[in-house]
């Protein structure tokens, strides 16, 4: 068998550059050809085709672009990697990708370590370069074990049985209570893994689609890198849903079509016919599993949210089972306040509904305070006023109800405030963003994080990665090695050179599990590596693991001495609002409260004493307020808050309420002696004051200026 054409030409004006890489490839065993000028280069191809070029953007006289753009109108096939010191935009990306086609954008400075793993599996090293082994058992795939409908149902039948029995011990309450819910994620795999049997023949199909036309235009390796790029991506996909022959069978493809050399024909015949047995092969499997695939039948529904509701003993039962059996909510009831105390310490819940009869503790609306201190977070709330007592606006909001139900409480209502708090709940949850160039990937991703509480958004088009991670803010991020055009590694790069994401961590999606691959992916600044096919457990448990510990220790997206939103997230998730605000003809107000002369407080107490300061009063905007409502840190003693549907007058009430806690709190010195601080605080009024976040800061920090301190 003839080896692959291994001759490599590096263009670039700058020597430096040269001869790295050309020593980088020679220690490979690749024939290396340097050249200063696209001249030069022009010369080296006429003398000999090169496997591959790699191309800098800037040359003496014509750009590495213009250059590539003369060699295509004579070699539309010639592999190119072009190397560039600034990163693309969307439609240069596309030009080069689809117009040029360009194999790989690389962006210098180079790391050695990722341009060799990037180039390899574009050309892989001579036969008598030694590959790294494999860390780890590869060569069969994991099966996650998938319950069928049947089984779901007469699982979840049987605990909800138990759940019920009054008898059932209440730790073995909770243990049903996890065993449930890891059942009801195994449905949304199910669901999905279904999905994906009846896009199965379609996938197939592209596969037997593009290695036919790839061996009937041998020469062409645009189509045979199509091929085994299509080979590649339902490989991963497939292994991931539990197919693993299909997965095996999309493996050895590709494989095979690695070996495959257009420029001679000695013994392709017998590559290409190892290729297509392949192919009829996995044909007959994935008709086998369609054939097979039971009828559709209908399945658990997940719970949208779960709830703890504080009633008195007897109390509306009837109309809050129906609300949750509506809405699909996952309902507990509890008769008393310390019970719920005791019941948020011990399980999580999304939201908790409270009938203030209930509310017997000093203070206004403290069980909700000590609720949200229990879960340590801020969970969604809805207050029922069985007693018909009087509350203002500004006592509501500021008590933190999401929903205000007054009067009667029917199921109807009561239907309509999960609802509300679902929404509510999911504007809070933790984002995790996947870049894949596989929708059925990104969508396996989704069906396993969506039930775990967490918040998915999709990437597929790598090029435009800074604009998705500025709007939708995420805490981890899922990331694909091999993507057209541009790698993981890549893109990770990026990210990690801008301050605001340098501490992000990241996850990389890989299908090489040896120590190379590894080593690559942390060399990038990855956190974390995932081999593809990804399993259901493993994904969940490791994503749960980096979110746990970003959102505790550190986030692009939460001020790490206050626990809310950094100035950029609040900015950011501010606009949004405002947009949504805007189209729906709806008042917002920002309100902004300053600890008078904070920057005093280190000098007169200590370094420490001023941090405290700050963390209580990120403890007291989470323990108050709405969950939907937006709190953030703008610098130093400034914060601010976002309320949608609320005008400037309710604002400022709410902040009389804010000073009267804190006005309670005081404060340790290094000095020993304790200490109180005062509050300041302007608002303004959306659209009114401003159209957008900047206006509205502006406008409330000028008022902050020609305020008094409140007394």
């Amino acid at each position: 068998m003839s080896e692959q054409n291994t001759y490599i030409l590096v263009i670039d004006d700058d020597k430096g550059f040269r001869d790295l890489v050309g020593d980088l490839l020679k220690s490979r065993g690749y024939e290396v050809v340097l050249a200063r000028s696209a001249k030069e280069a022009t010369a080296a191809i006429e003398a000999k085709r090169p496997g591959l070029a790699i191309v800098d953007y800037r040359l003496p006289e014509v750009d590495g672009m213009t250059w590539i753009t003369k060699v295509r109108e004579h070699d539309d096939t010639l592999p190119i990697i072009l190397c560039t010191g600034n990163w693309c935009d969307q439609k240069t990306f596309n030009w080069l990708r689809n117009i040029l086609k360009v194999s790989q954008v690389i962006q210098k400075p180079i790391v050695p370590e990722l341009f060799l793993h990037t180039l390899e599996n574009i050309i892989p090293p001579p036969a008598n370069v030694p590959t790294a082994q494999n860390d780890e058992d590869t060569g069969s795939y994991r099966v996650q074990p998938i319950l069928d409908s049947a089984q779901l149902d007469e699982s979840l039948e049987h605990i909800e049985q138990m759940l019920a029995d009054e008898d059932t011990y209440p730790e073995e309450i909770e243990r049903l209570k996890k065993l449930k819910r890891r059942i009801e994620t195994q449905n949304a795999i199910k669901k999905a893994r279904d999905t994906f049997i009846k896009t199965l023949p379609e996938s197939w199909g592209e596969v037997t689609t593009a290695v036919k036309r790839a061996r009937e235009n041998p020469r062409n390796l645009r189509l045979l890198q199509d091929a085994m790029g299509v080979a590649h991506k339902i490989k991963g996909t497939a292994g991931s849903y539990g197919f693993t022959k299909v997965g095996q069978f999309a493996e050895r493809i590709e494989d095979f079509l690695i070996t495959v050399d257009p420029h001679t024909e000695t013994e392709q015949e017998v590559i290409w016919a190892e290729v297509i047995r392949c192919v009829v092969e996995g044909t007959q499997i994935v008709e086998s599993i369609v054939r097979e695939k039971p009828t559709p039948e209908d399945t658990y529904k997940l719970p949208s949210i779960s709830c703890l509701a504080v009633t008195p003993e007897g109390a509306y039962p009837g109309p809050l089972k129906g609300a949750a059996q509506d809405v699909n909510c996952e309902l507990d009831m509890v008769g008393s306040s310390v019970g719920a105390i005791v019941k948020f310490g011990k399980q999580e819940y999304d939201s908790a509904l409270i009938d203030l009869a209930l509310d017997t503790t000093s203070g206004r609306f403290q069980l909700a305070r000590e609720l949200r201190q229990a879960a340590k977070r801020c969970i969604p709330l809805c207050f029922v006023n069985s007693k018909e007592e009087s509350y203002s606006q500004a006592d509501i909001v500021y008590g933190g109800a999401s929903v205000f139900l007054d009067g009667d409480v029917t199921r109807g209502n009561l239907s309509e405030a999960m609802q509300i708090m679902t929404v509510a709940g999911q504007m809070r949850r933790p984002r995790v963003l996947c870049v894949d160039d596989d929708p059925l990937l990104s969508g396996f991703v989704e069906s396993v994080l969506l039930p775990a509480g967490i918040k998915v958004r999709s990437l597929n088009e790598p090029i435009i990665i800074l604009d998705v991670m500025n709007e939708f803010q995420p805490d981890l991020l899922l990331l694909d090695v091999i993507m057209p055009g541009l790698t993981g590694y890549e893109v990770c790069r990026l990210l990690k050179s801008h301050d605001e994401w340098k501490q992000i961590p990241v996850i990389f999606l890989t299908s090489k599990s040896d120590s190379e691959g590894k080593r690559a992916a942390f060399t990038a600044g990855g956190t974390d590596f995932l081999s593809k096919p990804v399993l259901v457990d493993e994904l969940l448990s490791r994503v749960k693991a980096h979110l746990s510990k970003t959102l505790s220790e550190v986030s692009t997206r939460v001020d790490p001495q206050s626990k809310v939103l950094t100035h950029q997230a609040l900015a950011t998730e501010c606009e949004q609002l405002i947009n949504l605000c805007g189209q729906q003809s709806q008042s917002l107000s920002m309100g902004i409260v300053s600890i008078v002369d904070f920057e005093e407080l280190e000098t007169l107490y200590g370094a420490f004493s001023a941090e405290h300061v700050v963390g209580k009063m990120g403890e007291l905007l989470k323990e108050r307020f709405r969950a939907e409502d937006l709190r953030g840190r703008l610098e130093d003693g400034k914060f601010g808050i976002i309320l949608a549907g609320e005008p400037a007058d309710t604002v400022n009430e709410v902040f009389q309420l804010l000073k009267e806690d804190w006005d309670k709190m005081w404060f340790p010195s290094a000095r020993g002696k304790e200490f109180q601080t005062a509050l300041n605080f302007s608002t303004a009024e959306f659209p009114l004051e401003g159209d957008n976040f900047e206006k509205l800061r502006d406008y409330a920090l000028s008022g902050l200026k020609n305020r008094s301190v409140l007394s």
